[in-house]
């Protein structure tokens, strides 16, 4: 955005089609501002596709502000799930986000010995969980985009 702002010879306005893709991970980094400013840059005739994993609040106010007579394509509804799946959502309070680590090895080690699901925030810390939980004996596997 600074670079919008600070070139002159620079400008959005000859864009025919905005993408914004991975919509969700930009607004989960705290873009919202430079995303409304980027969109407010280009002109109104543009067409604008706009891609996300999960439709947020966040998602649905750029989709609002950047869309005009939106196309909505879903993969699936969010709200299925397998018959046989037993869903638990645990959050770790912000004062406690330094015993992470201990806290998802206890839980695995004690309460969802079967079959779990871990969501993290980063591959170093889905590898770390992996090599903590073999050492352990829990047997376990990462899943990351690389």
């Amino acid at each position: 955005v600074d670079h919008l702002h600070n070139t002159p010879s620079f400008s959005l306005q000859t864009i025919e089609i905005l993408v914004l893709d991975e919509a969700d991970r930009i607004l989960d980094e705290h873009f919202m501002d430079q995303m409304n400013e980027i969109i407010r840059l280009c002109p109104v005739s543009r067409q604008t596709l706009l891609f996300s994993a999960t439709m947020t609040d966040e998602v649905e106010e750029l989709a609002r502000l950047s869309l005009n007579q939106p196309v909505r394509i879903f993969v699936d509804s969010n709200r299925d799930t397998a018959d046989n799946l037993h869903q638990e959502f645990i959050r770790i309070r912000p004062t406690k986000e330094n015993e992470r680590e201990a806290i998802i090895t206890a839980l695995c080690s004690r309460s969802f010995k079967e079959h779990c699901l871990i969501f993290l925030p980063t591959k170093r810390l889905a590898h770390r969980i992996r090599i903590i939980f073999g050492l352990l004996g829990i047997k376990a596997a990462e899943l990351h985009g690389s």
